[in-house]
């Protein structure tokens, strides 16, 4: 009888235990939806169908043409409500949540679409680029890319201007004839990548008198400080201003193109038909030298990307 009361007792602490796991379960499940963290398919219960979301990935460049998307949809779309999520993380975090549905947009580089998301070998040409990731996006995931707003974010060679002028370097083939003076700097994963150093050296035939590794938060002062001469770089990097740096020009196209552009859900595209012709209306609208210069008011100068996304569109008359 006490064996049988005791077992009992036992099955019920079970049979509760369980219960109360299932409960914190379903809660927890509740929770994550709530904060957007839905399965994929799923909204996430964070919006409806007349909140357009936009959001961008964790660097000033593209918090800034976020902002720029943000307040031209805030702007010109009507009787729609309009988020803004910036600095969201990397490009797989805003990939997943465009996806989901728990943003409508944001904007993306056509090198990214093409190796990361399509897992499609890189191309040095930037019309292909560009048509391969427009043309397989709305069928493998319904989602479009708007027109490009101008500017190609890749890897370059700069130099010091000083050093530009005296050797009257504009290509980076311009080199080849004192490469065997000078020291190439690049941060370690610049050593390692099959479009970096040993790939651009081939493709030029620069022999340099050494190379050195160097942090990427550094690097810019190495030039500086006449450590290295040639530096790998971002084409659109602000510290290519605040360090007097010259980028020479890719003559041989070795680097892949990574042009930014908008990209949107078909869906949201569909329910709102102005967004296109609004989003294509930056197309462009920034090239290098003017994404350099955003850039650097933020990341130099430490004005906010909002700030310097709405001067932008004013001056451009859209806003």
């Amino acid at each position: 009888m006490g064996g049988r009361f005791i077992l009992s007792m036992i099955e019920v602490f079970i049979v509760k235990k369980t219960t109360l796991s299932l409960v914190l379960l379903t809660i927890l499940i509740l929770l994550m939806s709530a904060c957007g963290f839905g399965p994929p398919g799923t909204t996430g219960g964070s919006k409806d169908n007349n909140t357009i979301v936009i959001g961008s990935k964790n660097f000033s460049e593209n918090i800034i043409v976020g902002d720029m998307l943000y307040y031209l949809l805030k702007a010109k779309l009507k009787g729609v409500k309009v988020e803004n999520k910036p600095n969201l993380g990397a490009t797989i975090v805003l990939w997943n949540s465009l996806q989901s549905g728990q943003i409508d947009s944001y904007v993306d580089y056509t090198g990214t679409g093409l190796v990361d998301i399509l897992k499609m070998p890189a191309t040095t040409d930037p019309d292909k680029a560009y048509q391969t990731v427009k043309q397989e996006y709305p069928k493998r995931y319904q989602i479009d890319w708007m027109k490009p707003l101008g500017f190609n974010n890749t890897y370059a060679v700069a130099v010091p201007k000083d050093l530009a002028n005296k050797y009257h370097l504009k290509k980076v083939s311009d080199l080849a004839p004192i490469a065997s003076q000078l020291v190439f700097g690049g941060e370690p994963e610049y050593f390692t990548r099959p479009d970096g150093y040993k790939g651009f050296v081939d493709a030029y035939g620069l022999h340099f008198k050494s190379s050195k590794q160097i942090d990427t938060g550094l690097k810019y002062q190495a030039t500086a400080s006449n450590q290295v001469q040639v530096l790998d770089v971002f084409s659109t990097d602000g510290n290519l201003i605040r360090y007097n740096l010259t980028v020479l020009e890719d003559d041989k196209h070795f680097f892949p193109p990574y042009y930014a552009a908008p990209i949107v859900r078909e869906s949201t595209l569909k329910a709102h038909p102005e967004i296109g012709p609004l989003f294509n209306s930056l197309a462009n609208k920034l090239d290098d030298a003017s994404m350099q210069q955003l850039n650097y008011q933020v990341d130099v100068q430490h004005k906010s990307p909002d700030e310097v996304a709405q001067q932008f569109l004013k001056s451009q008359g859209l806003l």
